[in-house]
């Protein structure tokens, strides 16, 4: 019985990268698995290297005309494995990763050994550069495994420490919606699956990720503004998303004054959204009156974001502005460095 499912997008892809993900998938020690390969409306060189594949009765092909993103990609190859009974085990993987050879069994057997309410199984896993080369060394693979292992669910809110290594049971799958709010479409998912089951993780690396290859959209977030807001925005829109559903307010309210509408204003405010710390409403208290325009401009969309225009003598400007009760309040203004990432914790952690 082939009990596990695979899911593996398909956009143009570096032939070399994909000819080594489809092998890694083909040689795994645990051979009882459906891959569901789904063309995203992919170039014809693309589209005919997966075809060489089309003969091994454990790949199903799907072949979509047009690109539609990599949620729509995942949900139309895991409505394919959910339709089979013989699948009770899934995950996905992209088209320029490598699966070491156990990854289905060791992934797999965590899910049949735990809990019955365990049904995500998660593991360590190696990061590697465009050419194959692993960036970390055994020691920092120690450090990252022992961070791994010492997350709880409420971290999740914090980061997405599953990372790119892991399994789920079908029977929870079932029981949330599929994919969507690409680019962070895997992220959100697990926010959701957990709010259903728990996690197990494997202390060990069983996979390789292709970290920001040419042609991965992990690159470009990293090196286009542009690509970061969007990521930046969705990200965000997950977690708050995930506090709406389980009814929890925000730690801390910020409230920012804004006396002009300018780049450097919202230079400022964008390393504010760029904190490690999150837990926060922002009140941008805008006397300009055009911030509003300024951010919509820019793709600036942060679900944490209030705009309230008010006019009147700056020292009135956060007069009247009410928190919700059990919410400390910091105000912020552009006088406080924010350059470094931590530089938000460490303000809070002075003021106690």
């Amino acid at each position: 019985m082939r009990d596990v499912g695979m899911v593996m997008p398909v956009y143009n892809q570096d032939p070399l990268y994909l000819t080594l993900a489809m092998n890694s998938v083909l040689r795994q020690s645990y051979p009882h698995f459906h891959l569901a390969v789904v063309i995203d409306g992919a170039n014809e060189q693309t589209r005919n290297q997966v075809y060489q594949y089309r003969k091994d009765p454990r790949i199903t092909i799907i072949d979509k005309p047009v690109n539609e993103g990599i949620s729509q990609a995942l949900n139309t190859g895991f409505n394919y494995l959910l339709g089979l009974k013989e699948v009770h085990y899934l995950t996905w993987g992209s088209s320029d990763n490598v699966l070491y050879t156990d990854f289905f069994m060791k992934l797999r057997q965590a899910l049949v050994n735990a809990a019955p309410s365990v049904g995500l199984a998660y593991s360590s896993f190696h990061h590697m550069d465009e050419h194959g080369n692993v960036i970390h060394s055994h020691e920092q693979h120690v450090k990252f495994r022992s961070w791994q292992q010492t997350r709880t669910l409420n971290d999740l809110m914090d980061s997405s420490f599953i990372g790119a290594s892991f399994m789920y049971k079908k029977r929870y799958a079932r029981l949330i919606d599929g994919y969507y709010l690409d680019p962070v479409q895997t992220y959100d998912y697990w926010l959701r699956l957990t709010e259903k089951c728990g996690i197990t993780y494997i202390p060990e690396e069983l996979m390789a990720y292709r970290f920001h290859s040419p042609t991965s959209l992990s690159r470009e977030i990293h090196l286009d503004k542009q690509k970061h807001r969007w990521w930046r925005n969705q990200f965000n829109l997950a977690r708050h998303k995930a506090r709406m559903r389980r009814q929890i307010g925000y730690e801390t309210v910020i409230l920012y004054p804004v006396y002009r509408n300018d780049w450097r204003t919202v230079e400022h405010i964008e390393q504010l959204l760029d904190q490690q710390y999150h837990n926060y409403r922002l009140f941008l208290v805008d006397k300009t009156h055009q911030i509003s325009n300024m951010l919509n401009e820019l793709g600036i969309a942060d679900p944490r974001i209030s705009v309230i225009p008010k006019s009147g003598p700056d020292s009135t400007l956060l007069n009247d502005i009410h928190v919700p009760p059990g919410s400390r309040k910091l105000i912020l203004t552009e006088a406080y460095d924010l350059s470094r990432t931590d530089a938000l914790t460490r303000l809070l952690a002075q003021q106690g």
